[in-house]
């Protein structure tokens, strides 16, 4: 089921599919998945944002709500620094 936010978005079904999984995905790696709170909120307007800039790429998008919000990059990413 799509966050709520979208539910009233300008976007066809096909976008806001694709925003309801990016935003899953966001708040998993977060461990947000079963809160309501304003940090769920904040990633969707975010998403959205990335969207109006033209992002579709889930990989751009998910990269975009991360830099706009501070947050850290998935856990399960490794470094080519160790």
């Amino acid at each position: 089921m799509p966050y709520r936010l979208f539910h009233n978005s300008q976007y066809d079904a096909d976008m806001v599919h694709l925003m309801s999984k990016i935003f899953d995905e966001v708040c998993n790696e977060l461990r947000l998945a079963n809160r309501e709170d304003r940090l769920r909120d904040l990633i969707a307007y975010e998403i959205m944002e990335c969207f109006e800039q033209g992002k579709r790429d889930p990989n751009g998008i998910r990269q975009c709500v991360r830099k706009a919000l501070h947050l850290p990059g998935p856990a399960n990413t490794t470094s080519s620094d160790t």
